[in-house]
């Protein structure tokens, strides 16, 4: 045991004797953390909008206030001219525009339904889908409250027998950094403690202290250890770290246990730290351990349901992603985070998640061997 824990405080010591590892260690992952979680969102806010008001009357005018009186559209100009308009969006100066007709007031208040044109560039089409709903519902608004029959209007009004009363769960304010930023501490994780266990055990082949410890009597999961414990316990440093600031900066606290989520981190560790030894295995530089680990944590990423909901994506690769060790973690800690989840419901993922990272462990152990030997 004795050797192991001299090769420990040497690999600590290789790791954190110079200030720029020390700078990604513990500096990067926060500024990250900051930078990500308020850009990474999922709100659309500030939609690009032009407005042409073909009537010019009392009603069409409130309906271009109500657009400006909200953060979800920025009005960026008034025309009526519609080669102009189409220019606009063409030219990305703006991204939707909306066109009031003529009569649109008479129609109104005649109990018609007046034909508002809301013209929207279909290019990204999330934003559009969500810029036509808040369109929608504004318009709608407007139109409501200015029905020329009051009569009709009580009547209409008699008629919703049914009234919706929302009640918001786990995120009252519907706060976007209180979901992406349990996926960024993931994806923190899994970076970190992959390169290290990757280029750690790389950087050895290429100084030539790997042969050099071979012929020590070290036994080769004395090396292992000795080589990927000091990383296991960055990445629980890690994790601490990047969970503060989420809690100082964000306000975002963890609901669940502190306990549980470190043991399932520890599992979820074994899968980065077995993908960072068979990346070790079949690349010879640094450079091609950091292009390998880039290539499955691209893959990773994108199949983890962090940016894309898997429910969202085509049946074949839903089914992909449930060789995806991150998209069971990322679940995991979503639920310890925001719903205080225990064990009992989460199984069902903690099941595949450590078959997966044994797996792949045990795999990378067997392959290092064979390349050793």
């Amino acid at each position: 045991m004795r050797p192991v824990l001299y090769l420990i405080r040497k690999e600590f010591w290789q790791i954190l004797r110079t200030r720029e590892m020390l700078a990604i260690l513990f500096i990067a992952p926060i500024i990250q953390t900051v930078v990500l979680g308020f850009a990474i969102t999922n709100e659309v806010k500030h939609v690009r909008l032009i407005i042409a008001d073909q009537d010019n009357t009392a009603i069409s005018r409130e309906v271009a206030a109500a657009f400006t009186h909200t953060d979800r559209f920025d009005v960026v100009g008034y025309s009526t001219d519609m080669r102009r308009i189409k220019e606009a969006i063409h030219r990305w100066e703006a991204q939707m525009a909306v066109v009031i007709p003529r009569h649109f007031q008479r129609d109104l208040r005649r109990n018609r339904q007046p034909a508002v044109q809301v013209i929207v560039d279909g290019l990204d089409g999330n934003t559009a889908g969500v810029a036509l709903g808040y369109a929608q519902g504004i318009l709608n608004r407007v139109a409501r409250d200015h029905l020329g029959d009051v009569q009709f209007r009580e009547v209409l009004q008699q008629v919703h027998l049914v009234e919706m009363q929302e009640r918001m769960w786990y995120n009252l304010d519907l706060y976007s950094p209180q979901y992406m930023v349990p996926g960024i501490v993931v994806v923190l994780l899994t970076v970190i403690t992959m390169l290290l266990a990757s280029m750690g055990l790389v950087r050895e082949k290429e100084i030539g202290t790997l042969e050099q410890l071979m012929v020590t009597p070290l036994k080769k999961h004395q090396l292992l250890l000795g080589k990927l414990v000091p990383f296991i316990i960055l990445g629980f440093l890690e994790l601490a770290v990047v969970l503060t600031a989420a809690q100082w900066i964000f306000g975002i606290r963890l609901q669940g246990s502190y306990l549980l989520l470190a043991g399932l981190a520890l599992l979820y560790l074994f899968t980065t730290q077995g993908l960072g030894v068979f990346i070790s295995t079949i690349t010879s530089s640094q450079q091609q351990a950091l292009f390998v680990s880039w290539f499955f944590m691209v893959f990773m990423l994108l199949m983890s349901g962090l940016f894309i909901p898997i429910e969202n994506m085509p049946v074949v690769l839903q089914k992909i992603t449930y060789l995806n060790p991150m998209r069971y973690f990322m679940y995991i800690i979503r639920e310890i985070f925001q719903k205080g989840a225990s064990l009992q419901h989460l199984w069902e993922d903690v099941i595949p998640m450590t078959v997966l990272g044994l797996m792949i462990f045990t795999f990378s152990i067997l392959k290092f061997h064979k390349r050793i030997e």
